[in-house]
């Protein structure tokens, strides 16, 4: 993962035809299957796109660039950011790119650029799954949460919790920010990404064994895994 100043990026490979992948970005109703709940697409430069994205989350914008089969550029209604979106013709099927360029991007924390960067590769994995196998994978999406921001724990394993919210399971559980998960019910925890799956697959209301490390002290706690706070 580059962190570059202004741009974040992600990538996937997906083993179908190019102009499958192209529809599936481009028109509404293919949309649908992977990645939106509603989808009103004028594809057209000049054209807008709104798209609800679910778990109340929403996106707006004007396209503003179109190369056909093979790139298009979608910028926010305020002109404050860029969602940039590449197709190429690789060994194994179409690489597909998509490229957030904002100038706020250089001054947000690690935090925030990854979980924008997982909720990309989560749907970038179900634009995969639905056009290889034909699986929808979203109901099984953010299902699961402990009421923490954290953040990739740069140069060694686990993810390091930044806050606790107050009121919330973690925090009952005894988590404070400088602590660094590294595992869970006995799974290692690589990072961000790794914590937020691994938590995702244990059963809400359930308690799961959490492996911290806090000063230099490696500890075991029990916490509850609640639900999302926002349903899809």
């Amino acid at each position: 993962m580059n962190w570059i100043k202004d741009s974040i990026k992600r990538e996937i490979i997906v083993n179908a035809p190019l102009k499958q992948v192209w529809d599936a970005l481009t028109k509404p109703e293919h949309l649908n299957r992977w990645y939106t709940k509603n989808a009103e697409i004028d594809f057209r430069i000049g054209g807008k796109g709104y798209m609800n994205h679910g778990w109340e989350a929403t996106s707006e914008g004007v396209f503003t660039e179109i190369d056909t089969m093979k790139r298009f550029v979608l910028q926010s209604l305020e002109g404050d950011f860029t969602t940039i979106t590449s197709l190429e013709k690789v060994k194994n099927g179409i690489q597909v790119s998509i490229e957030y360029q904002a100038t706020f991007i250089g001054e947000m924390n690690q935090y925030k650029k990854e979980n924008m960067l997982f909720g990309t590769s989560q749907f970038l994995e179900n634009l995969k799954s639905v056009y290889e196998t034909g699986t929808d994978n979203r109901t099984k999406f953010w299902k699961a949460w402990i009421g923490i921001a954290h953040t990739t724990n740069e140069g060694e394993r686990g993810t390091r919790v930044l806050q606790v919210k107050e009121g919330s399971v973690a925090a009952t559980a005894g988590l404070k920010p400088e602590d660094i998960i590294v595992e869970i019910d006995g799974e290692e925890i690589e990072g961000y990404k790794s914590f937020e799956k691994t938590l995702n697959e244990k059963t809400v209301h359930y308690s799961v064994n959490l492996t911290i490390v806090r000063k230099s002290e490696r500890l075991r706690i029990d916490c509850l895994v609640d639900a999302y706070p926002v349903s899809y």
